[in-house]
């Protein structure tokens, strides 16, 4: 599905067009542009977007043009934008049991559903998996209007836009916890309290955890290690003030800053046939050290956790729908304003972030 861009002054929508934000040059920066509206095609489906998510490791490194997103530069013109909610809006031909005026969120990972991965359920990691706003071939959702396979799509009832986006994150943490050998009563601690960082506390409460420790850095003293404690950390502590790791070691520790001294204190204080859950990503060139025999020695495991599962999105939409979700939700912006809303990310400020086309 290919979006045809024109480079006109934007105006009040028409019928047969829309305002999008469009990355164009390889160079810092989007710029909005009127385009035509997608058309949904055989077993596709039209979503009006509320809301639509600003990742600090995708939509974001991209509008910087960090150069771990500089491979997308020979396929710009692109429109963004991978973690969103909204309305159905239009079916196309062979769309069962999804119906115009639904809310709904969006799974961006779609797999090729013929390999081992995709039958077992792990679409995730499907060799030839595309991503709906990452994938050049797929448009996203910095726009008013968004076309997607209707499998992608997940009611939300009476939940908001706004946690609607949150729950792709919430969804990840989920799938951490089901691969897990994770059980009710076990201690967690969490490194880096970002939207996955605050999804995998929000998923351990809801899981029946005894004790969460989330470990952040200085620049969370202020906003996001109080946010932990709202949503239910026992203990939400700055990494400077652990110079010999925690006090006691827990039974999973769930690494979601993708930063090499978090996994270090990880490795340090998961206890004897204890588990390390794997969801941070590490941007950039550098290597991770990690002293494997030490590790080995103690019996401590290490699963690594990349996108949801179908299991995942249904628990996560449950728990939302019981959890105030609020504290990790916003600031939002207009979609006209999306200037300041990723001047506001760079800015650490809140944990989810969106704009509202």
């Amino acid at each position: 599905m290919i979006v045809v861009r024109v480079t006109t002054d934007v105006t009040q929508n028409a019928t047969d067009r829309m305002t999008a934000l469009l990355k164009t040059t390889p160079e810092p920066g989007m710029r909005l542009e009127s385009i035509p509206v997608p058309e949904p095609g055989p077993g596709e489906v039209r979503i009006r977007v509320e809301s639509v998510g600003i990742d600090r490791g995708a939509e974001a490194l991209i509008y910087d043009w960090h150069e771990s997103k500089r491979h997308y530069a020979d396929e710009l013109p692109q429109l963004f934008g991978h973690e969103f909610a909204g309305t159905i809006d239009a079916t196309g031909p062979d769309v069962d049991g999804i119906a115009t005026g639904e809310r709904v969120a969006v799974e961006p990972v779609v797999g090729c559903g013929r390999c081992r991965c995709c039958r077992s359920g792990s679409f995730s990691i499907c060799p030839d998996r595309r991503i709906v706003g990452l994938d050049p071939a797929l448009d996203g959702a910095l726009a008013e209007y968004a076309v997607v396979p209707a499998e992608t799509v997940y009611p939300i009832g009476s939940l908001s836009a706004d946690e609607g986006v949150f729950l792709e994150l919430l969804g990840l943490a989920v799938h951490g916890i089901e691969r897990s050998g994770f059980e009710p009563g076990d201690s967690v601690a969490i490194t880096g309290p970002g939207a996955v960082g605050i999804g995998a506390l929000v998923a351990a409460v809801a899981g029946g955890a005894s004790s969460i420790t989330v470990v952040g850095a200085d620049a969370d003293r202020e906003d996001r290690l109080p946010l932990a404690r709202e949503l239910g950390a026992t203990r939400a502590v700055a990494s400077e003030e652990l110079t010999d790791g925690l006090d006691e070691a827990v039974d999973v520790f769930i690494e979601a800053a993708g930063h090499p001294d978090a996994f270090s204190l990880a490795s340090s204080s998961t206890r004897r046939d204890g588990e390390i859950v794997q969801i941070g990503i590490f941007h950039g060139a550098e290597t991770v050290p990690v002293d494997l025999t030490r590790l080995v020695r103690r019996g401590v495991s290490i699963t690594t956790v990349y996108g949801r599962r179908d299991s995942s999105w249904r628990r996560a939409i449950a728990i939302a729908a019981d959890t105030d979700l609020s504290p990790a939700l916003g600031p939002s912006f207009p979609l006209a304003d999306y200037a300041d809303a990723f001047e506001a990310t760079r800015r650490r400020e809140g944990i989810k972030i969106t704009l509202h086309p």
